[in-house]
């Protein structure tokens, strides 16, 4: 029952993402004024839906079978980074800090309409320059998160590693312990015998 609950939260928290992904990359940067404003709000809920459906995929998560929820941990983790960094994508769209067409519809509006002719040459250099600069910022981001999800991964691997260690660990230590009981109750059994029989032989 948990893992269908779990392929069903998976599949919602899916259209979520996708639509709300699809709509910050194609739909928002073509949009200005009240119409951008909408889609960004759109997008918002969308992203409120897909990290409350996460919850609800993590609480599952903890009552699935081992096999199954090491299968599924892995993709957990990079929902809720994918969440994340759709929301900050969302916060840097509705604070102006897009593609250069997103911005310059922002601030231009209507007029974004009108021919190159609206801007002078020292308008456009800034509005360029501007632009190279948040590319760059958004490029350092990007990999700065791609590094972020994969020092986790590893991290994750260590400690499935270290856990089967010990696992191994405890079992030696368990097997030892074992032995020790056997080989002292053959001492004590020897000795009985020995006792027994040295006062038979006199």
């Amino acid at each position: 029952m948990s893992l269908d609950l779990f392929n069903n939260y998976e599949s919602e928290y899916t259209k979520l993402v996708s639509s709300a992904r699809h709509r910050l990359d194609s739909l928002v940067p073509e949009l200005a004024g009240a119409a951008r404003t909408t889609a960004l709000r759109e997008t918002e809920r969308e992203l409120e839906d897909a990290h409350e459906l996460a919850g609800q995929m993590e609480m599952e998560l903890l009552a699935l079978a081992g096999p199954e929820r090491a299968r599924a941990a892995p993709r957990m983790r990079q929902y809720k980074a994918d969440i994340e960094h759709l929301k900050r994508e969302a916060r840097k769209a509705a604070q102006g800090l897009g593609s250069y067409e997103s911005n310059r519809r922002a601030l231009l509006g209507a007029d974004y309409a009108e021919s190159d002719g609206g801007l002078d040459g020292d308008n456009r250099t800034r509005l360029l320059s501007g632009n190279e600069r948040l590319t760059r910022g958004s490029q350092r981001l990007q990999e700065s998160h791609r590094i972020a999800v994969e020092t986790e991964a590893v991290g994750a691997n260590i400690l499935n590693d270290l856990r089967g260690q010990r696992e191994q660990i405890v079992n030696t230590r368990d097997a030892l312990l074992h032995g020790e009981s056997h080989i002292d109750r053959s001492q004590r059994t020897l000795r009985t015998m020995t006792r027994r029989y040295v006062p038979c032989v006199l």
